[in-house]
């Protein structure tokens, strides 16, 4: 039989209201043997971080006082939502992490830092809490997604090791969902061979489903949130934004990789591998629509698909200095570097590109300079319009190129994963040149 796996974020597990309403959502599907992946109620993780700040800067009343403003919110939402009969494991599970928790800012406070392996450990115990509320308001087992996901030692970026996290979630969920009943565990969290807390960056909670999904086999892998599925271009920027039905998996990745906020670029990897379609779905209004199915495109005339826009860019150009196989070794560095590198232009003779982690400037300079010169330039915004099409049609690549004429288009038929054509526009004038670009592009229903 097959399984679906159901993400459920931050927002969707930040009340009792909320809590009650993907328990609902959940029971509700039970027939088609779901696991559950759930992040840190919302603004828990800011928070962990902000008390291991405070405690490592020796301001102890800060980093208290929010250590107990979390385990009020926890225990206050916690008991609204788990059965009376379940109130002992909950306060037991509540003392113990909250315990661990105290000890690991007592920990920072004596070291008076906060290094990449303790801000993980703090970091962790948003999904552990959150999941083990869930999974008690079910009535259903946890599982410790440390035991199960294991990862390099890359903290605070870590990335996982399929060949043992695979037969790991295997083992782990399989004898459940043959008993019918519903496994629960936190998303974003891991930990390395050694059993070392580890955590997967940001957006971690959807690469964790990702990952449950493609070792499952699973039919589908849906990212439930707070929006009907993805749009043709960000809402907040054009409210004539609609809703796209369906992206391939290299569309949604260049739609990552190039500013959209979902889905998060690294759950394309696994669920791609494993052909397991990704949907993006409302938990709000969960029979609302149908959402974004990634992975099966509709059929339908060529067109764009969506307009996402990466503000605040250093643009790099680089030149070959002599070196064979220049472009190969461009985009080789891309991959490497991605999502933070987006090619804007690249031939023989030279490439531009964008870059938006300035923290990883100085690795990514270095290693094109093993081939090329490069110089770095300001910050920009990126504007990048999204679809195969533009490969296999030529009349939607020219005409797109015409339609974007006034912002200096470059048509890149080797993209992040998709073809796409980007403008280089100012910061101030982004938001101005989506909504104009929308405006010009979209027309009709959109597939």
């Amino acid at each position: 039989m097959g399984s679906i796996v159901m993400k459920f974020g931050g927002s969707s597990v930040d009340s009792a209201e909320s809590i009650g309403r993907v328990v609902e959502i959940v029971r509700g599907q039970r027939d088609r043997r779901p696991v559950i992946v759930v992040s840190a109620m919302a603004k828990t993780t800011r928070k962990l971080l902000e008390a291991a700040d405070a405690a490592a800067a020796g301001d102890l009343p800060t980093a208290w006082a929010t250590f107990e403003e979390l385990l009020d919110y926890h225990g206050r939402v916690a008991r609204d939502v788990v059965p009376p009969a379940g109130h002992p494991a909950l306060e037991a599970m509540l003392e113990s992490r909250f315990r661990e928790l105290r000890q690991t800012l007592e920990r920072i406070a004596a070291e008076g830092r906060v290094t990449p392996r303790l801000a993980d450990e703090v970091a962790s115990y948003g999904e552990l809490v959150s999941s083990a509320i869930l999974a008690l308001a079910l009535e259903a087992p946890w599982i410790d997604c440390r035991q199960v996901m294991i990862t390099d030692d890359q903290f605070t970026r870590a990335r996982p090791v399929y060949a043992e996290t695979e037969p790991r979630l295997r083992e782990a969920l399989l004898p459940h969902l043959d008993e019918g009943r519903t496994p629960v565990l936190g998303g974003y969290v891991g930990s390395t061979r050694g059993g070392v807390t580890t955590t997967l960056g940001k957006e971690g909670s959807d690469f964790s489903a990702a990952i449950v999904g493609a070792a499952l086999g699973a039919e589908e892998v849906q990212i439930l949130t707070d929006v009907d599925g993805l749009m043709t271009a960000d809402p907040r920027i054009v409210e004539s934004a609609r809703r796209i039905h369906a992206l391939s998996f290299a569309e949604a990745l260049e739609l990552a990789c190039s500013g959209a906020k979902k889905p998060h670029w690294g759950t394309l990897g696994p669920a791609s591998r494993a052909d397991v379609p990704i949907r993006i779905l409302s938990s709000l209004h969960l029979h609302a629509g149908e959402g974004t199915l990634i992975g099966r495109r509709n059929a339908g005339a060529p067109g764009i698909k969506s307009i996402a826009c990466k503000p605040g860019v250093h643009q790099l150009t680089a030149r070959p200095d002599g070196a064979d196989d220049f472009l190969n070794r461009v985009f080789e560095v891309c991959e490497r570097f991605r999502p933070a590198l987006l090619v804007l232009a690249a031939g023989e003779e030279g490439a531009e590109l964008s870059l938006d982690r300035v923290d990883r400037l100085g690795e990514i300079v270095e290693a094109f300079e093993r081939f090329a010169t490069v110089a770095v330039g300001r910050g920009r915004t990126v504007v990048t319009l999204v679809s195969e099409d533009l490969a296999a049609h030529s009349e939607l690549a020219e005409r797109i190129l015409e339609t974007a004429g006034d912002w200096e288009p470059r048509l890149i038929l080797r993209g992040v994963a998709a073809p796409c054509v980007r403008c280089l526009v100012e910061d101030r004038d982004a938001e101005g040149v989506v909504a104009e670009l929308h405006q010009r592009v979209f027309s009709g229903e959109v597939e």
